[in-house]
C-alpha cells in the first residue's frame, strides 16, 4: 500500500473515530433528549408510587424532560429490577429501589438474579418511612424496657404480628429483638392492616406497622406506642422516644428508598441526575406533601444510597442469614 494512501486512511480513520467520540460527548451534554423512565416495583397508588411520582415530576422539571414513572409490581422487585439492568446504563432507565430491594431480598431469595452493590450505582437517597413499634394496651406493657423484661421472662411467649414473612414490619422486630437480646414469636399476616387488627384484637401483643397506618389506633388508644424507628421523634407523637434513645442503635432509617441507575452509566450524568434530586429535596410543596404523608427525607450525596445498602447488609446480615428466610 503507497504511504501516501495509508496516511490518508489513518488520517480517515481517525477522523471517524472523532466523530463517534464527539457524537457520544453530546448526546450526554444533551442528557436527557427523550423521555427519561422509572421503574417502581410497587403497584400503582402506594405510598412508594406516590413518593416516586413526586420526584419524577420534580426532576422532570429540572431535567427539561418528562420523567416517566412505570410500574413493574412482583416478585419483591425483581422484575423491576431486571427490567432496568436488562437497558442500556444510558441514565435513560432508572430504579425506585429501596432497603427491600436492596437489603433484605438477597436473604429472602436463594437465587437472587441482582448483586446490588454491583450492578446499581446511587442517584440519592429519597426518604425513610418510620415504624412505630406498639403493643395492645391489654398487655399493660408502656416502654422498650418493660418489653425486654417481660420477654426476657418468658423467651417466645410473646407474639408480634406482621405484614407477611420477610416484610419489613416483620424484620423491624427481629432485628429490633435480636438488638434487645430477646425473642418472640413471629405471627405473619396477609397485610399490613391485618397483622394491625389482630395485636388491637388481641391475638398478638405487639407489631411495628408504619407511621401512617399505626397512628390513627394510637391516637385512639387502641395501640400503645413504645419507640419510633426514626432518625428523630415525630411532632405527631413527641413524647414517644426514638429506639436509639433507647439505646438501640442502628435502626433509625429502616424504610429507606431512592433513585438508582444501572452501573456504568455515566458520572455526569449521575451528577446531573442528582442535581434534579437534591432540587426535590429543596421544593417546599414536595417537603410538605412528604410531612403529610409521614414520611421524612433524606437528601444527602448521591453515594449515600449504595453506601447505606453496604452499611445495612453488613449490620442485619447475620439476623437475617439466621432467620433461614431464602425459601423462594
Amino acid at each position: 500500500m503507497p504511504t501516501t494512501f495509508r496516511y490518508a486512511a489513518k488520517f480517515v480513520l481517525l477522523a471517524a473515530a472523532a466523530a463517534v467520540t464527539a457524537t457520544a460527548v453530546n448526546a450526554q451534554s444533551a442528557y436527557p433528549n427523550r423521555p427519561v423512565r422509572l421503574v417502581v416495583s410497587q403497584q400503582a397508588g402506594g405510598s412508594s408510587d406516590t413518593i416516586a411520582r413526586m420526584w419524577a415530576e420534580s426532576a422532570g422539571k429540572v431535567l427539561g424532560n418528562s420523567v416517566v414513572v412505570e410500574n413493574k409490581p412482583g416478585a419483591g422487585g425483581i422484575i423491576a429490577a431486571q427490567q432496568v439492568l436488562g437497558q442500556p446504563a444510558d441514565g435513560y432507565t432508572l430504579f425506585f429501589g429501596g432497603v427491600s430491594q436492596m437489603v433484605f431480598n438477597r436473604f429472602t431469595y436463594k437465587n437472587l438474579p441482582y448483586t446490588p452493590e454491583k450492578d446499581f450505582v446511587g442517584v440519592g437517597m429519597l426518604t425513610t418511612v418510620p415504624f412505630i413499634l406498639a403493643t395492645n394496651p391489654a398487655t399493660g406493657i408502656k416502654t422498650l424496657d418493660e418489653l425486654t423484661k417481660k420477654a426476657k421472662a418468658a423467651p417466645g411467649k410473646l407474639n408480634f404480628a406482621s405484614a407477611g414473612q420477610g416484610n419489613s414490619t416483620h424484620l423491624a422486630v427481629e432485628l429490633l429483638s435480636q438488638a434487645l437480646g430477646i425473642s418472640m414469636t413471629h405471627i405473619p399476616f396477609k397485610g399490613e392492616p391485618d397483622g394491625v387488627m389482630a395485636t388491637i384484637g388481641g391475638q398478638t401483643e405487639l407489631m411495628a406497622p408504619v407511621f401512617g397506618t399505626a397512628l390513627p389506633h394510637i391516637k385512639s388508644g387502641k395501640l400503645t406506642p413504645l419507640a419510633v424507628i426514626a432518625p428523630q421523634r415525630l411532632s405527631e407523637l413527641p413524647e414517644v422516644p426514638t429506639a436509639s434513645e433507647l439505646g438501640v442503635k442502628g435502626f433509625d432509617t429502616m424504610g429507606w428508598s431512592g433513585i438508582v441507575a444501572r452501573a456504568g452509566t455515566p458520572p455526569d450524568l449521575i451528577e446531573k441526575l442528582h442535581k434534579a434530586t437534591e432540587a426535590f429535596h429543596k421544593d417546599p410543596e414536595v417537603q410538605a406533601k412528604l410531612k403529610s404523608m409521614g414520611v421524612i427525607p433524606l437528601p444527602g450525596p448521591a453515594s449515600l444510597l449504595m453506601e447505606t445498602t453496604a452499611r445495612d447488609t453488613k449490620a442485619w446480615g447475620p439476623t437475617l442469614q439466621a432467620l433461614n428466610l431464602s425459601n423462594k
